[in-house]
């Protein structure tokens, strides 16, 4: 494992002294051990008899070559009933690369890998579903469209799940995506083009039975590097796209305020596609998130009055889903209990280096919105009286960020947890994964000491790491108070719990731990 580094110090927010108990029911599995060190869950779903599936990807080292997926089925005891290993290898007789897993989707009792991989003879790349029944993983290949190689902008393929990072030389979005539906019903796959003079993706668009339902070429007449994707999305009822995309024109370098560059929302079907504009007019909206709702849909974020990136408050953008006329256009400064939260009686500072986490939707259709602070700074360390050193780079998780904005687009509150981690290596077990239940927002977390009661309504969390770590959760109610609770404590545990990497399922949250070897899983049911 590499080397970690882990402080944390989590506190000066008000909470609710009189809390109710928080209930929760933790199950854990037997502690076991893989072939592979490093695994991650990367689909969680119901079997529909209280049981689970899941599904870990794992990845071997120096000392350990391959790759693969590990397939669980668990009852509702966390007691496993079967599992198969499909391990990821290059035949001799094969025409293709090994390729690469986009992403995984649930048809019934029907799983689907979808593979995305270079053919050598026909100087392609194709992508297929590996499919078989959970009850016997007798896996067959289908082809869902091929691409010729010449067409495409190289770069990584994709990393599982996630937009590629673009290498050198190439835009952020190079290679190949999946994203899949809020409801899991639908995914599409979208693959960059190669174009000198526009910016061009192919766009297909398939249900979770392998039904195609759009192949579609997207195409905006300016270079790569002018036009940053912000995210697509897959409507809820798995026919529409939607693309949200940040543009830097012409016409906006002469603005005199605010940041010069607009925001594009173009909406696809089968048959039709069309393009909303709209910018954040005097205010700098570094990026925005869509949010795609039965009746309307929305784009959030943060903005700062400063063309830096300090945040001084939300924006929100409603449009219909439809037509996409711009209906509200709002920017909300963030709330004098945030600025307390934060920075105690300080109004002057802005929050800066905010990251998307997590967007959730009350049962009410309010948004609550989840970010963390994170950034990247290096250090020399030098070998000493040797001569010589080398440069060190460390990845910071500070203050949680968490708002709730109404249906009219306004805050209902927003609050601040203050922590500070940082990490040179693996950073699963710190961060945190957030959920909601009902109109309460939670958040997982991992903390050393015990939380401390500090005068004016104040706690404080201690230091953590992978050798000591205490599993807490921190429940946020509709009024935008606070409680907490530790529900594990490091010395009943065998494995530390990675909290960044929750699966979701229902009321549940499945996490995995590792030390060294040894695996378990967690099941927290709220």
């Amino acid at each position: 494992m590499k080397k970690i580094i882990l402080f944390l110090t989590l506190g000066l927010f008000s909470f609710n002294a009189s809390s109710q108990e928080i209930p929760t029911t933790l199950v854990k599995s037997e502690v076991f051990k893989d072939e592979y060190k490093y695994s991650s869950v990367v689909l969680v779903e119901d079997d529909g008899k209280d049981g689970i599936l899941i599904v870990r990807s794992y990845q071997g080292g120096v000392f350990s070559s391959g790759s693969g997926y590990y397939f669980e089925h668990y009852d509702s005891n966390m007691k496993l009933i079967k599992e198969y290993e499909y391990e990821r290898v290059q035949k001799k007789a094969d025409k293709k690369s090994v390729g690469t897993i986009l992403g995984i989707i649930l048809d019934g009792d029907n799983i689907r890998l979808i593979d995305y991989a270079y053919n050598k003879t026909d100087k392609v790349f194709i992508c297929s579903a590996l499919s078989s029944n959970i009850n016997d993983f007798n896996f067959t290949s289908q082809e869902l469209f091929r691409v010729n190689s010449e067409e495409i902008q190289r770069g990584p393929i994709v990393s599982f799940m996630g937009i590629g990072s673009g290498a050198r030389n190439y835009d952020g979005d190079a290679g190949a995506n999946m994203i899949i539906n809020e409801d899991r019903t639908a995914f599409a796959i979208t693959i960059d083009i190669k174009d000198k003079t526009a910016e061009t993706h192919k766009l297909f668009l398939f249900d979770k039975s392998l039904n195609k339902k759009i192949d579609h070429t997207f195409k905006r007449e300016i270079k790569d590097r002018k036009f940053t994707y912000e995210n697509i999305d897959v409507s809820k009822d798995g026919n529409t796209l939607y693309i949200l995309g940040k543009v830097y024109t012409d016409e906006k370098k002469k603005k005199k305020e605010g940041g010069k560059y607009q925001f594009e929302l173009t909406r696809i079907t089968k048959d039709s596609e069309k393009t909303q504009v709209f910018d954040t007019e005097e205010h700098f909206s570094s990026s925005l998130k869509t949010i795609i709702f039965e009746g309307r849909i929305t784009c959030i974020g943060f903005y700062s009055d400063r063309k830096d990136n300090r945040y001084k408050g939300i924006s929100y953008f409603e449009l219909d889903p439809t037509t996409l006329a711009i209906k509200k256009s709002k920017f909300n400064p963030f709330t004098e209990q945030f600025i307390i939260d934060k920075y105690g009686k300080d109004k002057d500072k802005e929050l800066k280096f905010l990251s998307f986490r997590k967007i959730l939707i009350t049962p009410s259709n309010d948004i609550v919105f989840n970010a963390e602070e994170f950034y990247i700074t290096t250090t020399y360390i030098s070998n000493g009286m040797n001569g010589g050193g080398r440069t060190q780079t460390i990845y910071h998780y500070d203050d949680i960020v968490s708002a709730k904005i109404n249906a009219s687009g306004d805050i209902v509150w927003a609050r601040n947890i203050n922590k500070r981690q940082a990490t040179t290596g693996d950073e699963s077990y710190i961060s945190y994964t957030s959920t909601l239940k009902d109109n309460d927002t939670y958040f997982f977390i991992n903390t050393g000491e015990k939380v401390k009661k500090l005068k004016n309504d104040r706690i404080q969390f201690g230091q953590a790491s992978t050798k000591k770590s205490n599993l807490n959760v921190i429940r946020i109610n509709p009024n935008g108070d606070f409680d907490y609770k530790e529900i594990l404590d490091d010395k009943d545990n065998e494995v530390p719990f990675m909290v960044s990497d929750g699966a979701l399922t229902g009321n549940s949250v499945i996490f995995i731990g590792r030390k060294g070897k040894k695996k378990q899983l967690l099941k927290i049911t709220l």
